[in-house]
């Protein structure tokens, strides 16, 4: 191997050591995926007045999951969805058909 060819391979190798770090990182939120910011968590029956205030009823299959509280219930239309909810301010940031 010539001294140019070894240069840079040692060099490819130190870019490629260098992010890795970067591309192991999960990937990035938006605002409406990251729990809100500054404040206490609501309580779990805050949360639940919230929903049942919103129209949610049937609430059940309630667990936390990254940072969030992940509730199954039937939708104000009668549906039954899965909601993914802020524990800070109680704003449901998805809903999704439960399947």
């Amino acid at each position: 191997m010539t001294h140019r060819n070894r240069l840079l391979s040692l060099l490819c190798i130190a870019a490629l050591a260098g992010s890795a770090p970067a591309l192991a990182q999960a990937p990035a939120q938006t605002p409406e995926q990251r729990p809100a910011r500054g404040s206490a968590e609501l309580d779990l029956k805050d949360i639940i007045a919230r929903l049942e205030a919103a129209g949610y009823t049937a609430i059940s299959d309630i667990e936390k999951d990254d940072g969030f509280w992940e509730i199954e219930a039937r939708s104000p239309s009668g549906e039954r969805v899965e909601l993914k909810v802020d524990p800070r301010d109680g704003r449901i940031v998805r809903e999704r058909p439960d399947d």
